[in-house]
């Protein structure tokens, strides 16, 4: 799902504009918005309720009286609608961790979601240090790894590597993963940590 909020000249009478959406739903919705302000130039999106959480501040520039841009989010929608939980998070921390510089580009992200992986309960440098230990991405023996800084070996990692946390992994390109992670993102049954405690 992908509803637009949109408010005109910063009102705080916002209406809803639910894609994928045709130029007659844009203008019901638009006319709901005169009541508040016939500045039709100061509609802006304030917001976006979707399972892709983040979705909305990469929407916000968009115009939704361009018939360009309506296509464009429409598109965004028809990718949102057909994910499943899990790639609706990917969605989400791939955005954070590209640059996006537009419609397009939320676009092209939308529609390569399989060249990114999210390793499950990963949400900081330390937690990422301590799983690079664990799978031997950084290897370590055993009678140093009680004074490793596993927020410093975390954070050089994410600085190499890029990607963004999200609240419920860390999401990354596979091409830029070691395969000790991409391995971790596959479906094992009972996946431990070993006796590492990383919260």
């Amino acid at each position: 799902m992908l509803k637009l909020q949109l408010t005109r000249d910063g009102a705080y009478d916002d209406e809803y504009l639910e894609l994928p959406a045709t130029l007659a739903d844009v203008g019901e919705v638009m006319s709901q918005l005169d009541e508040t302000s016939s500045n039709v130039a100061s509609t802006r999106i304030y917001g976006a309720i979707s399972d892709v959480w983040n979705i909305g501040r990469y929407l916000k520039r968009a115009n939704v009286n361009d018939p360009d841009h309506l296509k464009k989010l429409n598109r965004i929608a028809e990718i949102v609608n057909t994910l499943g939980r899990e790639q609706c998070l990917v969605f989400e921390g791939a955005l954070d961790a590209e640059s996006v510089n537009g419609l397009d580009d939320v676009i092209a992200i939308g529609e390569r979601l399989e060249d990114y992986i999210l390793v499950p309960e990963i949400t900081t440098d330390r937690e990422l240090g301590v799983c690079l230990v664990e799978f031997g991405v950084k290897p370590f023996s055993e009678s140093v790894r009680p004074y490793l800084d596993f927020g410093k070996i975390g954070a050089e990692y994410y600085a190499d590597h890029g990607g963004a946390y999200i609240s419920c992994g860390y999401v990354l390109r596979k091409d830029s993963a070691d395969q000790a992670l991409l391995d971790f993102t596959q479906p094992h049954p009972a996946q431990e940590f070993g006796g590492m405690n990383i919260g």
